[in-house]
């Protein structure tokens, strides 16, 4: 029998290159792969790997219950990229799960300075993809028609800390006057900073420290003696998990009095392992703007939710966090698609998203009432709260409607030399 040529050998290589970059997945598949892309290792890892928990989570939940019906039971198969929290590996990692793994849609990628450079490649390739935990306002400000973001934006989350000072404010008499804000270079820093100075200047907060940190720092002295010398009234921080635990732990070895304590955007303290690695002194107090209703889940008694959070439990080692919730979310955003549109083929499937309007599920674990994308494929619905260390339990103060009967907001906070134990 004839050999073919080498340039048939080349016609029929390039077909079928052609064609996983084009067709998208067989409508025949036994499984549809989602593709998300995560921190595993590097510095936000410990994040990456909550998420990683939820999302492998709610897929063994919705197998369990017979997969995608509407695709004739198909299970679906979550294939993890691991970004580094480098924006170039995640470049690379969503080109490859796109182009070689043929996933059917794409999730992640935490870091904001990895998802704004990962989505590009995603609308580029027609690929859909759902924002896990990034809030970089312009992630969703691009007229892309592939990008998603369940959760909330940068202007949100820098809203709800001013929200929450004005409600104290209100509630006691008494209200800060000066702010700093110390902050990670990168977008998610840059962007969350920009939206506080904004809304800062309209209610009547006057910025006396404006910091940004490079990543991976080995000593905040420098960082404290600045805010040591602004005198700030309160500190609004935005620092992932390796920095705000040095940053933490420095400030109470210093003994830092801030009237109005420390308000954290998520990032470090939204994640166990930070909690884990100080002792509960340097977290009395703090403030944090959670993706999600941390002491809610005391409280549910669905059975879906909970047995959720008992799997993440056994992966992890310890109980259910916000960007655990966030990967669960994504998962089933993604099946209720599948669902409605009965199809794995990209396109079908970015638009059945767009046309998301889920108001109940473990698609709403984060504890938003809704999910619905507008135009730019924003949720509008998204909002977070915000808790304080108080008795060595993050408790929800802000909207006053969420905060629990037993709960008391400390404000202003205790000087060190007043607290228990100095």
């Amino acid at each position: 029998m004839a050999k073919p040529s080498r340039n048939r050998i080349a016609l029929l290589a390039s077909t079928m290159l052609f064609g996983v970059l084009t067709a998208g997945p067989a409508l025949a598949q036994s499984a549809v792969k989602i593709g998300c892309a995560l921190p595993l290792s590097g510095g936000s890892a410990t994040v990456g790997n909550q998420t990683r928990a939820g999302a492998l989570a709610a897929v063994e939940q919705i197998n369990a219950a017979g997969g995608i019906k509407a695709l004739n039971g198909a299970k679906l198969e979550v294939v993890f990229g691991d970004t580094q929290s480098k924006a170039d590996i995640g470049v690379t990692e969503t080109e490859r799960l796109v182009t070689r793994e043929n996933v059917a849609a794409l999730c992640g990628a935490f870091n904001s300075a990895v998802t704004f450079p990962a989505t590009e490649v995603a609308e580029r390739y027609k690929t859909p993809w759902v924002v896990v935990g990034s809030v970089k306002d312009e992630i969703t400000e691009r007229n892309f028609k592939y990008v998603f973001r369940i959760n909330n934006k940068a202007t949100y989350d820098a809203r709800e800390q001013l929200d929450a000072l004005d409600l104290l404010a209100k509630e006691t008499g008494k209200k800060p006057k000066t702010v700093a804000m110390l902050y990670e270079g990168s977008d998610w820093g840059r962007s969350h900073a920009a939206n506080v100075k904004r809304f800062a200047k309209e209610r009547g907060y006057d910025i006396v420290l404006d910091e940004a940190a490079p990543p991976n720092q080995v000593d905040f002295s420098n960082q404290l003696l600045k805010i040591r010398g602004a005198r700030p009234d309160a500190v609004i921080v935005a620092l992932y998990t390796p920095d705000h635990l040095l940053f933490s732990r420095q400030l109470m070895e210093q003994r830092l009095d801030l009237p109005f304590g420390i308000h954290s955007v998520g990032g470090g303290t939204e994640d166990p392992a930070f909690y884990k690695g100080l002792p509960q002194r340097a977290v009395d107090y703090v403030f944090v703007q959670e993706d999600w209703q941390i002491d809610k889940l005391q409280q549910t008694t669905d059975k879906t939710i909970l047995a959720i959070a008992e799997r993440t439990k056994e992966m992890l080692g310890y109980g259910m966090s916000a960007y655990a919730a966030q990967g669960v979310s994504a998962m089933y955003v993604l099946a209720d698609a599948l669902e409605r549109s009965g199809s794995a083929d990209r396109e079908k499937l970015r638009d059945a998203i767009a046309a998301s309007d889920i108001q109940s599920g473990p698609a709403l674990i984060t504890g938003y009432g809704r999910i619905k994308f507008d135009e730019q494929g924003q949720n509008t619905h998204a909002h977070g709260v915000i808790s304080q260390n108080l008795n060595g339990e993050r408790r929800t103060i802000w909207p006053a409607e969420n905060r629990g009967s037993d709960t008391k907001p400390v404000w202003p906070v205790p000087a060190w030399s007043e607290r228990k134990g100095s």
